[in-house]
């Protein structure tokens, strides 16, 4: 028991750092930049993944998004007695990174880099359709690199490239956030909450579709097991 509560911990600390980092790196390029550069705060994005996912795969699946975690439990690859200590501390690290760019920047400077919705150009509707496809694709490559073990070896790659590939697709509409805590952090510390539920209510759609997909379709009869995506949080 001490064990595995020991696990749980490391992992859920890996988690905070890992989401930290997204957030400080993704967003904090979307402020340094400014606007007109999503391709550099996509490749921020990506690359960040990629990196966490490589160095702590193996502690905590280096979910780092809400979205993720809450897609795994739904396609039976990850404990949904895990998702609330691994949802609160990604949220944690995702706030905690956010204060700490308004520090940098002294003040909520390009609203910290918040995923909004360009209503100019798009309706709330759209936006919904955007994130929660994005979603979607995001868990979806998650489920089929990582837990099915397709391409295992890509897996870290061809996570990072599906957040860029959203961002470089569709930033310039909704931010391509894809990701609740990507959403949430920024937003708490500008101040901002235009659009959030839709946000919100988005991924949570795009992630629990593609966590049924997998589950009742995709992958039909196969015994679910959770992957080493997840291996620390099944302990």
């Amino acid at each position: 028991m001490d064990e595995t509560a020991s696990r749980l911990r490391r992992a859920l600390v890996a988690e905070f750092i890992g989401t930290f980092s997204l957030i400080f790196i993704g967003a904090g390029a979307a402020v340094a930049l400014g606007s007109n550069h999503d391709p550099a705060v996509a490749f921020a994005h990506g690359i960040t993944i990629m990196v966490f996912a490589a160095a702590f795969g193996d502690i905590s699946g280096c979910h780092i998004n809400p979205a993720v975690s809450i897609g795994l439990a739904t396609a039976g690859a990850f404990p949904a007695r895990r998702l609330v200590p691994y949802i609160a501390a990604q949220l944690l690290g995702a706030i905690a990174a956010a204060f700490c760019l308004r520090f940098v920047f002294g003040g909520p400077v390009g609203h910290l880099g918040a995923t909004l919705i360009d209503t100019s150009r798009i309706t709330a509707a759209g936006a919904f359709v955007l994130e929660g496809l994005g979603t979607f694709f995001l868990v979806n490559t998650v489920l089929h690199t990582a837990v099915r073990g397709a391409a295992r070896w890509l897996a870290p790659f061809a996570i990072g490239m599906t957040v860029t590939m959203c961002i470089l697709g569709f930033g310039v509409l909704t931010g391509g956030s894809v990701n609740p805590a990507r959403t949430l952090g920024p937003d708490i510390a500008a101040g901002i909450y235009a659009g959030l539920p839709v946000y919100l209510l988005a991924q949570l759609v795009g992630a629990a579709g593609a966590g049924l997909l997998y589950r009742w379709f995709l992958i039909p009869g196969r015994s679910l097991r959770p992957a080493r995506v997840s291996a620390v949080a099944a302990e």
